[in-house]
């Protein structure tokens, strides 16, 4: 789920942005998606002389909600890149850092102290809700975020956070208020552990394609020859028609929180 544009490009100078250098507070490192909101606002600031709307912003990412700008804009400022007046001000935005402030100090050696020992990166993960370990529950409409480890994620921007509902999972050791890294996809290969979208709703289940002959050889709906099978053994596996489940995706990792 990609919710950038990877076209960006930065085409301002340094010295353009040179207040703040001479601060003693080390500048912190920036995550991707961080560095390209900061450079989409020196390049629109450059051109047009002001500060974009923030409708302008959710547009051009595409971000769901103004909620999504306004948490990267304060990240932004907390890292002391960006300053916002508060209040009605929105557009006054003043930049005191430039994306590439962190590189400039430690290749100009403008600072006498060691570069910062910068932790492991993270990476800025939407969390689309709550899945059902159970039966299917609210369909994935949240636009939240949080930070995994860069390391746990084989394809970013394929990938969003789920938080686990129900125990339906809990034989695979998928447990209520995990967090799953689910990897976008719309196929399945079977015995995956899926997130699957039936009647507008979000569940996460085992998958499984059958032949509808051997379905009917045995006495069942050959029609339904999906089936979505929990992880416990006191629950039924569903079965659904193939146009009855959308797969969202498939699971590619999990967090735990104690």
């Amino acid at each position: 789920m990609a919710e950038h544009r990877d076209d960006l490009t930065n085409s301002m100078n340094d010295e353009d942005f040179s207040q703040g250098f001479g601060d003693e507070t080390p500048i912190q490192s920036l995550t991707v998606k961080e560095k390209r909101v900061l450079e989409f606002l020196e390049v629109y600031m450059k051109e047009r002389g002001i500060a974009p709307s923030y409708k302008e912003v959710q547009q051009h990412f595409g971000f769901k909600s103004i909620n999504s700008v306004q948490r990267y804009f304060k990240q932004l400022e907390s890292k002391g890149y960006i300053h916002m007046p508060g209040g009605n001000r929105k557009r006054a935005i003043t930049l005191l850092q430039s994306s590439g402030a962190l590189q400039t100090q430690i290749d100009d050696g403008e600072r006498d102290v060691e570069a910062p020992q910068l932790a492991p990166e993270a990476l800025s993960l939407p969390l689309l809700g709550r899945v059902a370990a159970g039966i299917p529950i609210e369909r994935m409409e949240h636009d939240e975020f949080v930070d995994i480890p860069a390391s746990m994620i084989r394809n970013p921007e394929r990938t969003y956070a789920l938080r686990v509902e129900g125990d339906s999972m809990i034989e695979d050791g998928i447990l209520e208020d995990d967090l799953l890294l689910v990897q976008e996809q719309q196929e399945a290969r079977d015995g995956e552990i899926i997130v699957a979208v039936v009647d507008n709703e979000a569940t996460v289940k085992h998958f499984y394609l059958h032949s509808p002959k051997k379905l009917e050889e045995q006495g069942q709906d050959p029609h339904c020859n999906i089936e979505l099978r929990p992880a416990n053994k006191r629950m039924k596996s569903f079965w659904y028609r193939w146009d009855e489940v959308e797969i969202r995706g498939i699971v590619v990792g999990l967090i735990r929180q104690f």
